[in-house]
């Protein structure tokens, strides 16, 4: 190394710089640490924070409710007064559906012990195994709300983590874990700009294998919504789903 200001010169095996080429040293060095932390705090503060989402894990509390099974399982408790409820999807632990633990109690007044997992007015429960129980009392009778048809752009993402077993749940990065959670049963679901719909196929059922393949992209789906308690419920055909290019 050269200081032609100076007229010194540096060569590696020196064992220390001369005086003057160690401040330059000195001085690029302290100069490339404040611009790589004044990057690393822009970086930070410039990233929108995670939408605030619950997984109380082995938190267990008592529910009871009518166990509902189409078009995913879920537990139906009613408000005071009668004509409101709110809708649990029920999943078990780890990437699996719930519906081998409770299809046998379909329409059933039931107790349960699980771990709420929740986000934006979303409320899903992991039923703790072997906890469901048949009860005396009269089952609710509900019916889905028919909202109308829409056409709407959003991302399939498994239920489950998105709604805050993982922090985002969603994007290319959480592709094989969706992919895995909603094969193992977990509810699918398209996240959109203005909120999450449950999807299923155009006659109501169930999906899974279908719509592995769009996973994790941005995808525009017509179809028709209906709500059920906080549900909003997306019944749409994948051979209809476009992908849309950015």
């Amino acid at each position: 190394m050269h200081d032609a200001d100076n007229g010194e010169f540096y060569i590696g095996y020196a064992p220390r710089p001369p005086r003057g080429i160690a401040r330059t040293i000195f001085r690029s060095v302290i100069v490339l640490n404040v611009f790589a932390v004044a990057v690393a705090g822009l970086l930070v503060f410039a990233q929108q924070p995670f939408e605030r989402s619950v997984f109380e894990f082995q938190q267990y509390r008592d529910f009871r409710g009518t166990m509902e099974m189409k078009p995913y399982p879920a537990l139906l408790i009613g408000h005071p007064g009668g004509k409101e409820y709110s809708r649990y999807l029920l999943v078990a632990p780890g990437k699996h559906g719930a519906e081998a633990e409770v299809r046998s109690f379909e329409g059933k007044t039931v107790s349960l012990r699980g771990s709420l997992i929740y986000r934006g007015g979303q409320t899903m429960l992991e039923v703790a195994p072997g906890s469901v129980k048949e009860q005396l009392g009269v089952p609710l009778e509900v019916a889905e709300m028919n909202l109308g048809d829409v056409v709407v752009r959003g991302e399939i993402v498994d239920s489950k983590c998105y709604l805050g077993v993982m922090n985002p749940g969603q994007t290319k990065v959480h592709r094989d874990c969706a992919a895995r959670c909603i094969s193992g049963g977990i509810p699918p679901a398209l996240v959109t700009s203005d909120g999450l719909y449950l999807l299923v196929g155009g006659d109501g059922r169930p999906l899974r294998s279908e719509v592995l393949e769009w996973v994790g992209e941005t995808i525009e789906v017509r179809g028709n919504v209906r709500r059920s308690g906080e549900s909003l419920i997306l019944r749409a055909e994948p051979a209809d789903f476009r992908r849309v290019s950015h």
